[in-house]
């Protein structure tokens, strides 16, 4: 596709976005010199956000450094036409400057819906019983399994319906427990709408990929136990298809405002899955059984508390023999990584990063408080792998500094370096002792 037609498409898709917003306010808006019968005044509120981060990437060896920039524009309505109703619509266009004028296949820009749901609030048995039906974020607990992945440029929304359950009248963000359930499409490959496989055969003969999950929350004297269980089916990645997987995810954190505070979580996943070898024929079946523990000793955060800081270790199991019957690599799901396996995201799917052998992640941060409004943060990761050899993948160092500009702004900067180690080779890091850094500077607008 050439330039000028590309643009007409974007043209046409932000006009398109443009009028079903101005229709849905000029629809939900009382029409004057129009005879009427009754007036209804509809509660309407706009939101949105601007965003924008430059990155300057450096993978070391032959590639040399990219300078390259994002810019992610959203526009929300939320309408509440009668009690218990709300109406929530959200365009999103997420681009790259100048990547429209260039010829490759690769192109990021993309205008879309990114959240569109009708939601359903009444009171059930002395509780709040809130149904959401349509496009939206998922994130549960830490986001450990489920997240929005907001640190991306399009983040992640999920096609389903999700159902919340809480005390009533209990104010958000103090409830003594919660409990929440989701099911959602993530891929149609039914006649009618799915696409076809590489041969050019249809895929109607293969099930939905689909995901159900459940969450629920109970609050004790400072902290929080949490339950996440999830539910995957019909998923196929790299060379595995037809993978069903259970996982459940226990956590519990205590210290809130204390000197001293901890955190534990661990997971199990189990189910069954296929491995098809390049050009085999058959597909060997395989049992999954899967780990994940992590565990962190912190000083948490407290009024009047300066410094803030973490020591802990996330450990994520491996397979050293992923094409046998047996699968033992922890698949994080549709997690969102960015916070936990360090800034620079070598680790956004851990078990494809490290061909199948897991994590060993052991990690110091600490927070500064700087005022007036800024903040300094450093963390140190060092990476193994869980199974088969255990020689370093490397280390990482991450240093950010956020600034609040204002109530609606913050700009934010930061550099990451990362030393390979011997093992990196072999998972595409680089060679031992070899440095890769990154750097971006972010601004973000929002209301």
């Amino acid at each position: 596709m050439n330039a000028a037609a590309h643009d007409g498409n974007q043209m046409q898709k932000i006009f398109v976005g443009v009028a079903l917003a101005g229709a849905l306010a000029g629809g939900l808006a009382p029409r004057r010199g129009l005879a009427q019968t009754a007036t209804v005044n509809v509660p309407l509120s706009i939101f949105g956000e601007v965003r924008t981060r430059g990155e300057w990437d450096q993978p070391g060896g032959a590639l040399h450094a990219n300078v390259y920039t994002y810019l992610r524009s959203r526009l929300g309505v939320r309408a509440e036409p009668a009690r218990g109703v709300r109406i929530v619509a959200q365009l999103q266009d997420s681009r790259v400057f100048g990547a429209e004028t260039n010829s490759t296949i690769s192109n990021p820009d993309a205008f879309e819906l990114h959240q569109g749901y009708v939601e359903l609030a009444t009171n059930w048995r002395s509780r709040d019983l809130v149904v959401r039906v349509g496009r939206q974020e998922v994130m549960f607990a830490n986001e450990r399994l489920v997240g929005a992945v907001d640190w991306s440029n399009t983040a992640r929304a999920f096609d389903g319906v999700r159902v919340f359950l809480t005390p009533g009248g209990a104010k958000a963000g103090t409830e003594r427990w919660t409990a929440s359930a989701f099911v959602a499409a993530v891929e149609e490959r039914g006649r009618k709408f799915g696409a076809t496989t590489a041969s050019g055969t249809a895929q109607d003969s293969l099930p939905n990929h689909n995901v159900a999950g459940l969450y629920a929350s109970r609050a004790l004297t400072g902290g929080m136990a949490e339950l996440t269980a999830l539910y995957d089916a019909g998923m196929h990645y790299r060379t595995f298809i037809q993978s069903n997987r259970a996982t459940l995810d226990a956590r519990i954190r205590k210290g809130a405002g204390k000197p001293i505070g901890f955190e534990v979580e661990g997971a199990w996943q189990t189910g069954s899955q296929r491995y098809q070898a390049a050009g085999a024929a058959v597909a060997e079946a395989q049992d999954v059984n899967a780990w994940l523990v992590g565990a962190r000793l912190t000083r948490p955060a407290a009024p009047n508390r300066r410094v803030t800081a973490a020591l802990g270790v996330d450990m994520l199991s491996g397979d050293a023999n992923p094409s046998d019957g047996s699968y033992s690599a922890f698949n994080t799901m549709f997690a969102t990584n960015h916070p936990f396996y360090g800034l620079m995201d070598l680790f956004l799917d851990p078990a494809a990063r490290t061909v199948d052998r897991g994590l060993i992640d052991a990690l110091v941060s600490t927070a500064i408080t700087l005022p007036p409004r800024t903040t300094l943060r450093v963390e140190l990761h060092h990476f193994a792998p869980q199974a088969g050899s255990r020689a370093e993948i490397g280390w990482e160092m991450d240093v950010t500094v956020p600034v609040r500009i204002s109530t609606i702004a913050l700009f934010e900067t930061g550099y990451t370096a990362f030393r390979a180690g011997p093992a990196a080779l072999a998972m595409g890091l680089g060679t031992n002792n070899s440095v890769r850094q990154w750097m971006y500077a972010q601004l973000k607008a929002s209301f």
